[in-house]
């Protein structure tokens, strides 16, 4: 096995989503009664259980006089790349493409009627929006405006096959990742780069700073019984390869959510948990790497968990589902 199997190729998800934007529409919303009558052949509780988690809202609701149509969405995308790629002046605020959220959001807001409007923000949310609003991230309290569909999926939500056993790994705990983007990441590498047991390093942007170590591949981060996880500007994208591997994710309690539902993680079942300042780190490392049974639950309890996430014809039906509570909620579905 090579390092290429633990990359994420882009290439292939542009391609195929760009060829489903030549499919009509009125394809889409002829299925959608039969997609959803799908959620009989799945376990009902547990389906509504993760609907209503990504989707909090319990009463009506108004949509904002910004929502917009399915139409409207793929307007606004093509002016935002026309946008972003005729930028003259380095003083202009810089356009987000934000291509793969729209993909992901596009291609389930299509099983819909038309006229159908939504609440969306793209990008990094971090807060409570005013108006219930699709979200790719939000705070894991205070959040019940925010529903989460799986955006921007090609970054932040893949697994991969780990072939190196825990037990054959380094007794040491590794991260490398961009140390600007959070105070938290700034705070791990300067009070704890020198630590023996650490192999820590930021990776961008390039500074003269003795925790500057690079680039390190997932396959080389994979030779390592732990792996922290640290929340930058929202959630950890790493959460995800890491729990689907042989070493174990180490971090403080997650702050934010995505798709993925870390606010439902345990703490010392599903990874081990560390006070948020990183005091206790070393000492739990220790522990762990002593105590080899219990470094090996968690790491079967994080692929158990991983598991809900693999049935893509079951994560079809929950995003429909999430969407079709939005649009009942807010007056738009018939009947």
């Amino acid at each position: 096995m090579g390092k290429s199997k633990y990359k994420n190729v882009k290439s292939f998800y542009y391609l195929r989503n760009t060829l489903l934007l030549l499919i009509p529409r009125i394809l889409y919303r002829l299925r959608l009664k039969s997609e959803l009558r799908k959620l009989n052949n799945h376990k009902k509780e547990y389906i509504q259980s993760r609907v209503n988690y990504y989707n909090k809202i319990d009463q009506n609701f108004n949509i904002s006089t910004s929502a917009i149509t399915n139409k409207e969405l793929r307007k606004r995308q093509i002016r935002n790349l026309f946008k972003h790629y005729t930028q003259s002046s380095k003083d202009e605020v810089i356009v987000r493409k934000h291509t793969t959220y729209f993909f992901d959001l596009y291609k389930f807001f299509s099983f819909f009627k038309s006229d159908k409007k939504l609440d969306f923000i793209f990008g990094d949310v971090t807060q409570r929006p005013k108006t219930p609003s699709i979200v790719k991230s939000r705070p894991v309290t205070n959040s019940d405006n925010s529903v989460i569909m799986k955006l921007n999926k090609i970054r932040h939500f893949y697994f991969i096959n780990d072939d190196r056993n825990f037990l054959d790994k380094k007794d040491a705990a590794v991260w490398r990742g961009n140390g600007t983007n959070s105070e938290l990441r700034q705070y791990f590498l300067k009070n704890y780069h020198h630590v023996s047991l650490f192999n820590i390093g930021q990776r961008s942007p390039i500074v003269d700073e003795p925790w500057f170590k690079g680039f390190m591949s997932i396959y080389d981060q994979l030779t390592y019984k732990f792996i922290f996880c640290l929340e930058g500007v929202d959630t950890a994208t790493s959460i995800k390869w890491v729990m689907s591997s042989n070493s174990v994710c180490v971090m403080p309690k997650p702050k934010y959510e995505t798709w993925f539902m870390e606010g439902r993680l345990k703490s010392g079942i599903h990874y081990i948990e560390v006070k948020d300042d990183f005091s206790d780190a070393e000492e739990k490392i220790k522990y762990y790497s002593k105590h080899t049974d219990e470094a090996l639950q968690i790491i079967n309890n994080a692929h158990d968990y991983i598991e809900q996430f693999k049935d893509s014809k079951q994560e079809r039906l929950i995003s429909l589902l999430v969407l079709n509570k939005y649009f009942s909620l807010s007056g738009q579905n018939d009947g």
